[in-house]
């Protein structure tokens, strides 16, 4: 019977530094190390067979903000208890500090 080496192995990662040093602090203050959250992040995709987290682009996260944004909104203009201002009580104080061109 062939026996399954659990010797581990070593990887190499391409990192920007300043994403490498933000990680690394969070990670700290949660304390683990990269290593730990590395093999954490690779134990979970072999096991869950898939990403185990969103990969969208910031354009996605964008309009998904503006969408959360726009519901929220949507729902305190609904709500009869809503306060509104004035178009004097939001612009009265920019016109006083910096003029009627603003």
């Amino acid at each position: 019977m062939a026996r399954k080496s659990l010797a581990n192995k070593a990887i190499t990662v391409r990192l920007d530094s300043a994403t490498k040093e933000q990680a690394g602090k969070m990670l700290e203050e949660m304390g683990i190390n990269m290593t730990t959250y590395i093999t954490a992040s690779l134990k979970a995709l072999v096991r869950e067979r898939r990403i185990p987290f969103a990969m969208v682009t910031a354009e996605y996260l964008a309009d998904q903000t503006i969408l959360a944004k726009l519901a929220e909104a949507e729902k305190e203009a609904a709500d009869p208890n809503t306060k509104w201002l004035t178009q004097d009580q939001v612009f009265g104080p920019i016109r006083e500090r910096f003029g009627d061109e603003v």
